[in-house]
């Protein structure tokens, strides 16, 4: 019997576009979301993403996605394996 190896998933956050309102953070179920410590050009501290979040893995659910105001939450995506 071979390894099985499980999806996993990806967002991709547009850090020059992010003014670091934390609606995505907010609304992530999983917690895979937090402000960054350092700041993007503009002077905001952007959204990071974290597969492993406080209550388990990511599963693209797209909240994050939908709920970001500046389009900086560019894709959210499922990696096949």
């Amino acid at each position: 019997m071979g390894t099985v190896l499980a999806d996993r998933s990806q967002v991709v956050i547009d850090r020059e576009l992010c003014k670091g309102c934390s609606l995505c953070v907010s609304v992530c179920p999983q917690r895979n979301l937090k402000l960054s410590d350092s700041m993007n050009r503009n002077g905001f501290h952007p959204a990071e993403f974290t597969y492993h979040g406080e209550r388990g893995d990511c599963t693209a659910c797209g909240l994050c996605y939908w709920v970001c105001p500046d389009f900086a939450v560019a894709e959210v995506r499922r990696l096949r394996r």
